[in-house]
């Protein structure tokens, strides 16, 4: 038998540290078996409805399968907004029989942060696994850029990983950035200071985060300091550039910090190289990175390529792009989680 499970029904089931060790296990065992995971693909309309979907499957949680999920993208010159996401909705199956097991409609959240976003814990829980593998352990300030629902969620995730005392947030709204750390120091133990401009937020910080909805850079490169560690959240775009909805590739890194990067790992090369995404594809076609600088997470977690190996190295995860096998990894965990509790309707 099969069960329905609404997101709302199970939102704080699934702690956050829960969420990096599920994330963690699937990329895992993607390093051992490349096909177990396939990268995203998207469709997009003339008008810029686009559907996005992750297939993966992690046999240690039980679970193979596929979340889908839907936006109505709006593009700027500057900035790519969202007149209206369509919530996510996983179908989960067997890694045993292939019997369906069930359907999870929603976004799966905790309960201290709104899902603002269709999946914020698959995506804040995979930055932390990226950056807790390769920034210095002995990390304490972390510098944000972004101060949306996708930067609070990685302000927990990140905070469960590293031990961050102080945190310095831009975005380029004032009362935005107040707000957020209002909020958040109230959920992370770190001392939040917003701050009022992208160069103060970076420098002499330890990690930087960009969480951002920019099609352009956000910070340069020149700013960050020997042994800062980098993670990027934001993917690509090209299939709206091919729809003729946005007029250029995204990027929200500079070539400086391409160029100043001494390690650099990917969630999925495959899913660099096919949806073309500006901040590695671009350097590579102009001739200063090569492909084979760019590591995978899973690679790298199962010892196959070596990380940080100086303290003094500047790090970059680039988190270019939810992966199946964190979206059925977390999906696995609350289904099984959501069930031990009675928690679904049986179809």
């Amino acid at each position: 038998m099969a069960y329905l499970i609404r997101a709302e029904e199970v939102t704080g089931l699934l702690t956050m540290e829960a969420a990096i060790d599920a994330v963690a296990s699937g990329f895992r065992e993607f390093g051992r078996s490349p096909e177990l995971n396939a990268p995203r693909r998207r469709i997009t309309t003339p008008e810029g409805v686009r559907v996005s979907v992750h297939p993966g499957g992690v046999p240690s949680l039980g679970g193979i399968g596929v979340l889908a999920h839907a936006e109505h993208v709006a593009v700027s010159k500057e900035v790519q907004t969202y007149h209206n996401m369509g919530g996510p909705v996983t179908v989960l199956f067997d890694v045993k029989d292939a019997a369906l097991m069930g359907i999870i409609v929603g976004r799966i959240g905790v309960a201290e942060i709104e899902a603002e976003r269709p999946t914020p814990m698959r995506t804040a829980a995979t930055s932390a696994v990226g950056t807790r593998a390769l920034a210095r352990a002995d990390s304490t300030t972390l510098g944000i850029l972004g101060a949306g629902g996708e930067a609070k969620y990685h302000l927990l995730a990140l905070s469960k990983s590293l031990n961050f005392t102080r945190v310095k947030v831009f975005c380029r709204t004032e009362k935005t950035r107040v707000e957020f750390c209002r909020m958040m120091e109230k959920i992370v133990p770190c001392e939040l200071e917003p701050v009022a401009s992208a160069q103060q937020a970076v420098t002499d910080c330890d990690v930087v985060l960009t969480a951002t909805n920019s099609n352009v850079a956000v910070f340069d490169g020149a700013w960050l300091q020997p042994g800062t560690h980098v993670t990027s959240i934001m993917g690509g775009n090209v299939g709206l550039v091919k729809a003729g909805i946005a007029a250029a590739k995204r990027r929200e890194l500079d070539d400086a910090t391409i160029r100043r990067s001494d390690v650099i790992v990917v969630n999925s090369l495959e899913q660099a190289i096919q949806d073309e995404q500006g901040d590695l594809y671009d350097p590579v076609q102009a001739g200063f990175l090569t492909w084979e600088r760019v590591g995978e997470l899973g690679a790298l977690l199962n010892g196959k390529i070596a990380g940080r190996t100086g303290a003094a190295q500047v790090t970059l995860f680039k988190n270019n792009a939810g992966q199946g096998i964190a979206d059925v990894a977390i999906a696995s965990k609350v289904f099984f989680l959501a069930r031990a509790q009675g928690i679904g309707i049986e179809f």
